[in-house]
């Protein structure tokens, strides 16, 4: 099969390599549609310790299962589907607590963890346990089903700050998940989100899905604009999709006293934050990894037709211009937002 290898910084390549066969209690899918993640760049420019070499990364995809293992109902096969790709393992503290997103022996789809590595869905076919399946109604494209695990993620992070309704927003971030996020605050009742970055056309697409004001950080101080705009109280909520310390700064600035931060984006390691701000004006702040329940939450929404998912698509590609749109994604040289790699 045609597989999209990782086989260190900056280098990828398209190989053959062999269908993978289901083990007991796993189907094979044909992969339809999936989606380049932020984190899959990173990996790619060897900054992830998530993404060791040899691999094939891809954990937002969608598909049609193709093969079974011998104990899987023959029903099964046909079935469109998306895939939770966090494999816990059901048995530790944290995924008897539900924290199943925690789970220290988990694999993951399409990266390395600490128990090992798996081969993801930039291939043409991956193996996966049936329970990870996620069965898409025919409203659902598989396009908009490669990008249920990125909403997955900001649904679980919006989630954390409560009750939304009538309630102001900052997302710092206008990158997929800050979009993400933004659709999410929308859909829960957010009475005014303001999103910044310091590109202009993800800003521009983040005025198109419903932002209500957006600040080029370049061009304009976001403090003062927001305060501003709140009677020098600040947002209620404010959710950092970058993971700096120039943006959690911006959201500690930007933030009501006792308001909620949700931290979500990665991006650093360290950060250097105005702790004594935190304290002193008492603001919550919480970290927000990956997701639950929300990828089934999701699909249900989408099912819905309350969120649209397919204006945030800026690219489809079949997988053989991979290793070009990595490289363009890495440099720094390409428009799009989110790339649909398909088969």
């Amino acid at each position: 099969m045609k597989a999209l290898v990782y086989n260190g910084p900056f280098d990828l390549t398209l190989k053959d390599l062999p269908k993978p066969v289901p083990s007991p209690g796993e189907v094979v899918i044909k992969i339809q549609a999936a989606s380049i993640c932020g984190s899959d760049v990173t990996g790619y420019k060897g900054k992830s310790n998530m993404r060791i070499a040899p691999l094939v990364m891809g954990h937002e995809f969608s598909g049609i299962v193709t093969e079974i293992s011998e104990d899987v109902n023959k029903d099964k096969i046909g079935a469109r589907v998306a895939v939770v790709p966090n494999l816990y393992c059901g048995k530790c503290i944290n995924c008897l607590e539900g924290n199943i997103n925690l789970c220290d022996f988990r694999k993951i789809v399409g990266t390395t963890m600490a128990v090992g590595g798996y081969n993801g869905a930039m291939a043409e076919y991956v193996a996966v346990r049936l329970e990870a399946l996620l069965y898409l109604p025919d409203s659902v494209s598989f396009h908009e089903a490669a990008l249920l695990e990125p909403f997955a993620v900001a649904l679980h992070a919006v989630k954390k700050a409560g009750d939304l309704k009538n309630k102001s927003a900052l997302i710092v971030g206008a990158g997929p998940i800050g979009l993400l996020v933004l659709k999410c605050l929308k859909y829960l009742g957010a009475i005014s989100v303001i999103v910044t970055d310091l590109v202009d056309n993800r800003l521009e697409l983040a005025s198109k899905l419903g932002a209500d004001k957006v600040i080029n950080t370049a061009k304009e101080n976001a403090s003062e604009a927001i305060k501003s705009m709140t009677n020098s109280i600040g947002v209620d909520i404010a959710l950092d999709a970058v993971g700096i310390s120039a943006s959690i700064n911006q959201c500690i600035d930007s933030v009501r006293n006792n308001g909620k931060i949700i931290l979500i984006g990665m991006a650093a390691q360290h950060l250097d934050f105005e702790f004594k701000q935190v304290v002193c004006r008492e603001i919550q702040m919480f970290g927000s990894y990956t997701y639950t329940t929300e990828m089934q939450e999701c699909l249900d929404i989408l099912n819905s037709g309350q969120v649209n998912l397919n204006d945030l698509i800026t690219g489809i590609f079949p997988i053989e211009e991979g290793p070009a749109i990595f490289a363009s994604l890495a440099e720094g040289n390409s428009e799009d937002i989110k790339v649909i790699l398909t088969m």
